[in-house]
């Protein structure tokens, strides 16, 4: 596998229920493997016994908002130490199909303060060098849970969602690396706006980096889809 960025790039998909996280995810993890380059995806909460224990209590019943902060926490911490910072390291892409920001989100609607969350979690957890925030109405997300066969579960309501969704448009606008994406229509439509993101991302990256020889980095960048550095002298 190639890993033409050093320390990788680390890539957020975020947004509320039913905006397309899980198809961008997936589809940019293809690309990445059909063109050679080390990739790893994953998912929050994971499947360990923290994360289990979250995903239960959304459709037995949700727990205080000081265990929900708690449990995404420790399950975060275990998810960066075992897998993301090690994937990152190696020189991996990394695409989290939700990460803290998800957190902020969701357990800010609850009254948390998602400023202090995403304070706390930068303290521990690496910056994303994107994040795509998927926007997508609150009906519009409810009705693709249900044509997708599944019931919405107690983090689904719509007066939670619909805060949750303010405070993603909120962190899109006050975080730089944030991309906000229209996902109102249809796959097709939404993939290559985050696409676009993502090598824009990886070309900022590369572009910054005084690790590659100026002609490794000029054939990185174009294959990104950017334009190469003609003066490398400055590299």
């Amino acid at each position: 596998m190639n890993r033409p960025i050093p320390n990788g790039l680390l890539i957020a998909v975020e947004g509320i229920d039913g905006a397309g996280k899980t198809s961008v995810s997936t589809l940019l993890a293809q690309w990445c493997g059909e063109n050679g380059l080390g990739c790893m995806i994953s998912k929050e909460p994971t499947g360990n016994k923290w994360g289990t224990e979250l995903r239960n209590s959304a459709r037995a019943g949700r727990l205080t908002l000081e265990r929900e902060l708690e449990l995404f926490a420790l399950d975060r911490q275990d998810h960066v130490e075992r897998s993301i910072r090690p994937a990152l390291n190696e020189g991996n892409i990394v695409i989290l199909d939700r990460y803290y920001y998800s957190t902020a989100a969701y357990q800010g609607s609850r009254g948390a303060d998602y400023h202090q969350i995403i304070a706390q979690n930068e303290s521990f957890a690496p910056r994303p060098d994107l994040v795509l925030v998927l926007n997508v109405d609150v009906d519009a997300g409810l009705q693709r849970i249900r044509m997708r066969g599944d019931k919405p579960n107690l983090f689904e309501s719509k007066g939670a969602l619909t805060k949750a969704r303010n405070i993603f448009l909120q962190l899109a606008e006050q975080n730089e690396n944030a991309v906000l994406i229209d996902a109102s229509g249809h796959l097709k439509d939404t993939f290559p706006k985050a696409f676009y993101a993502f090598q824009r991302a990886a070309i900022n990256k590369l572009a910054k980096s005084t690790t590659l020889n100026p002609d490794l980095l000029n054939r990185t960048l174009v294959f990104f889809g950017g334009e190469p550095i003609v003066d490398t002298s400055a590299i």
